[in-house]
């Protein structure tokens, strides 16, 4: 059957889902958040199945629940007006930045799928009732357990992995769907600190439990297969966290650590390890001299930055070689706080700062921590933690998952009312 056929039959079949059970068809498009790399055209416009996946739950959802939605946002937006000024803020920031880019069609590709339409379902989501987003969670959590799967699969067969990460067997590194290894760690990492947010939801042996716990030794194989430093650090750091603030473990996770930092400095066998943790290995220098000439271009540019779809252009003329070696110029910096200011400027980066203080504040400042809202304020921790040496924003489904979980943050952290404090 023709390729524009089934993407047609497939559109159409989701449409009536959509109107039918919205509820299944937003599980189902979390369960194919990858989906955005299936790509086309619909004339000269160039799309992705996720794009118009959304396109039709936003339309749907709006033309079915408008009233409930306008409700609930205008309560939101005067509870939390400081957050909505600062996403408001980061809005404007990334339409500016459309027209101080060196390319305005890539601008405009770039500002559809990463800034308007993930804020757009953020929202959707937070004025819909809690039924309809009850168990996103599991499906995030089954798109991710289909990834591992995958990235498995692939470590032992090759399959689908591109040759310049299998043909050289000391680096050989698997990519899932992605096509780079980063992809893997980036996408599973949030979602292995919210494997405990069903866990500790249920409370009892279920479907959801089920995946969830399966979720977790499959991620890590992944993640490891896909030798994804930046993810690794993150789930440990997540683990840490989770476990110090549970005060049954919070002495013994503080001996662990402690313990490990000694070893780690210590022991002569582990100091390919300690390269990799302190930047002293190929990768992290490149990394280093990556931060190293984007400073350099912000220093001359602090704010516009480079606008969106242009640093790869703009940075030429500070690139240089790392270590007398010839690096290829990247489309992003790889640290989440550098890609947000070259690509939306300093009022960009100081309304995402806002955002994420704004989040933090309301969470841990504002009221005592409950299991579940420690949970999810913990999974944003993790993505950040791997946006110091990567960009866990800057792909499709990545901008969604980071505005779901800030969602989660908002609607289960702020609201819902849970027993069992820490």
């Amino acid at each position: 059957m023709d390729f524009n056929i089934l993407i047609i039959t497939y559109l159409v079949l989701f449409s009536i889902l959509t109107w039918r059970r919205f509820d299944y068809a937003l599980f189902l498009f979390f369960v194919l958040l990858p989906s955005y790399i299936i790509r086309f055209q619909i004339g000269s416009l160039p799309t992705t199945l996720l794009e118009l996946q959304f396109a039709i739950i936003f339309i749907l959802g709006i033309g079915k629940f408008h009233k409930q939605i306008f409700i609930q946002l205008k309560y939101y937006f005067k509870k939390y007006c400081w957050f909505f000024f600062f996403l408001l803020l980061f809005v404007i920031a990334s339409t500016i930045s459309i027209f101080t880019s060196s390319d305005t069609r890539g601008a405009l590709g770039e500002w559809k799928a990463f800034y308007v339409e993930p804020i757009l379902f953020f929202l959707l989501l937070l004025g819909l009732d809690k039924k309809h987003s009850k168990n996103l969670i599991t499906a995030l959590l089954i798109s991710g357990l289909i990834t591992s799967l995958l990235a498995i699969y692939q470590h032992y067969t090759g399959f689908m992995v591109p040759s310049s990460f299998w043909e050289n067997q000391s680096t050989y590194r698997v990519t899932a769907w992605y096509g780079f290894p980063n992809g893997v760690g980036l996408f599973l990492t949030p979602l292995f600190v919210l494997t405990f947010y069903d866990i500790f939801k249920y409370k009892k042996i279920n479907w959801q439990t089920i995946i969830a716990i399966f979720f977790i030794p499959t991620s890590l194989l992944a993640i490891i297969f896909a030798k994804s430093t930046g993810a690794l650090i993150g789930i440990t750091g997540t683990i840490f966290l989770l476990l110090f603030f549970y005060k049954k473990t919070r002495l013994l996770t503080t001996i662990f650590a402690i313990t490990g930092f000694i070893l780690l400095f210590s022991l002569p066998q582990l100091t390919s390890i300690k390269k990799e943790i302190t930047m002293q290995d190929r990768s992290g220098q490149i990394r280093l001299g990556i931060w190293h000439e984007t400073w350099t271009f912000l220093k001359d540019h602090p704010i516009v930055g480079s606008g969106l779809a242009s640093y790869d252009l703009r940075i030429v003329p500070y690139h240089q070689k790392v270590n007398g070696e010839n690096i290829e110029i990247f489309h992003h910096p790889h640290n989440i706080f550098l890609t947000i200011w070259v690509n939306t400027g300093i009022l960009g980066l100081l309304a995402f700062l806002g955002i994420l203080l704004n989040i933090f504040y309301n969470n841990i400042f504002k009221k005592k921590m409950a299991v579940q809202n420690y949970i999810i304020i913990v999974s944003l921790v993790g993505l950040l933690i791997t946006g110091l040496v990567d960009s866990p924003y800057i792909k499709n489904d990545l901008a969604i998952l980071f505005w779901f979980v800030i969602f989660l943050n908002i609607k289960e952290g702020y609201d819902r009312k849970i027993q069992g404090q820490i």
